[in-house]
């Protein structure tokens, strides 16, 4: 039986984050932490023409066109190693296992501490796919199709229901009734929008 894995969202406000590479993968990990509020670094020595647009956006993301050096490993919370070198990635990821910083191999599942998801956002609500490392564009693919089944139109009516519970509890502070009319809610909205009884 192989060994599954756990999955969890990460809080990474303030955390310090340093991403070597830049490439696509380096693009893709940017994407990923756009709205996480972490302190992001970026050390490569070429960046693509999409990087170089992504980070003009961000002028608080640190960049340092050169090659990464050990001492850049430390004091970080994650790192993703994702430049087009198996060797380098490798070694680099030795060194901060030894610091004991988690770190993403970007495509070599081998030498990864934890692998990116590929996200499906629906305003407050977030899910993810992952294919344990394996096959990235399978769950590019999934995500494509999950984000058309469930249109954007939607995320405000989530909004709605996240304000309504907020509202609840302090309607109805008896935990007993706020569930019942939360189920009621609930119900009420499969069987008109997904015809559930």
């Amino acid at each position: 039986m192989s060994l599954k894995k756990y999955p969890i969202f990460l809080n990474l406000e303030n955390r310090n984050i340093l991403i070597v590479g830049g490439g696509n993968a380096c693009l893709e990990k940017l994407v990923g932490l756009e709205f996480t509020g972490a302190k992001i670094q970026v050390i490569s020595i070429d960046l693509n023409d999409e990087v170089n647009t992504f980070l003009a956006k961000y002028p608080d993301i640190l960049v340092e066109r050169r090659a990464v050096k050990e001492e850049d490993l430390n004091h970080r919370d994650v790192i993703f190693l994702a430049t087009s070198d198996p060797d380098t990635n490798r070694n680099f990821r030795k060194i901060a296992k030894e610091k004991g910083t988690w770190v993403n191999s970007v495509d070599d599942p081998k030498n990864c501490d934890f692998y990116s998801a590929s996200l499906v956002n629906l305003g407050p609500v977030q899910f993810a796919i992952s294919t344990d490392g394996k096959f990235a564009g399978m769950s590019s693919t999934l995500r494509k199709l999950f984000e058309e089944i469930l249109p954007k139109e939607d995320h405000e009516l989530l909004e709605t229901l996240f304000e309504m519970r907020r509202n609840l509890k302090e309607i109805l502070p008896d935990i007993h009734e706020r569930r019942k009319v939360l189920k009621e809610i609930v119900n009420n909205l499969n069987s008109k929008y997904f015809h559930k009884s």
